[in-house]
């Protein structure tokens, strides 16, 4: 049975939500890698970590061949461990001659690694709490989880490149293109959950509560034949 509208209103006003939250830790995260030495290099450090625990994780066993779902999941590895090296160069302090221009491509990868990290871990978490006979995972199928991914890698691609292009980092006018950057930001992103959250919730619905196996992490992305 399909939800009714008051269904959908919530699932789009939670996207809305979501999304502008998302824009909001994401602006402040590039803010301060500019701007904090000490920042940027636990962002970066932590980045970098990350990344190198996710390839060894999909690593395959000797004997065992790298499937296509492994060749993704270790393409986004490299790309936080890319995000991460890409914290150091954008500290100012650190690399004072990289242009406005050079260091937009950065921050439009950082954006993007940010959003598909902190998107997948946020829903990651709800499925995980979602226990019980009658729980509802917010992910079942391997098209919402698409959906998932392309909506966060979208946001982020935006919310990094509109940091850039608006040279937040060396703003010197009581931050004014930071307070510019979030107002545009936030609208994007609003927008942008609320589709994530009517095409989830369309998705769950032509589905079904029981046709699919919940979405838990890493090691179904790797091995289990959801996808």
């Amino acid at each position: 049975m399909m939800s009714d509208n008051l269904t959908y209103t919530l699932s789009c006003a939670v996207g809305m939500c979501f999304g502008a939250f998302i824009s909001v830790i994401i602006d402040s995260a590039l803010f301060e890698i500019g701007q904090s030495p000490f920042f940027a290099a636990v962002f970066g450090m932590c980045l970098m970590t990350i990344g190198g625990l996710i390839v060894w994780r999909v690593a395959p066993d000797r004997g065992d061949r790298m499937t296509r779902w492994r060749w993704l999941v270790f393409i986004f590895s490299t790309l936080v461990v890319v995000s991460g090296i890409s914290c150091f160069l954008l500290e100012k302090r650190w690399v004072g001659a990289l242009t406005p221009a050079a260091k937009l491509p950065l921050y439009t990868l950082l954006g993007t690694s940010l959003s598909f990290a902190l998107t997948f871990s946020v829903v990651d978490l709800i499925n995980q709490s979602s226990c019980g006979p009658r729980a509802v995972a917010l992910v079942q199928t391997s098209k919402q989880v698409y959906v998932v991914a392309a909506c966060s890698l979208a946001m982020g691609a935006i919310f990094g490149f509109s940091f850039g292009m608006l040279d937040v980092e060396d703003d010197g006018r009581l931050d004014r293109r930071f307070d510019e950057d979030q107002a545009i930001n936030g609208a994007i992103g609003a927008v942008v959950g609320i589709l994530m959250g009517g095409a989830n919730q369309y998705l769950r619905d032509k589905a079904g509560a029981d046709a699919n196996q919940p979405f838990h992490g890493l090691d179904e992305l790797v091995d289990n034949s959801l996808f």
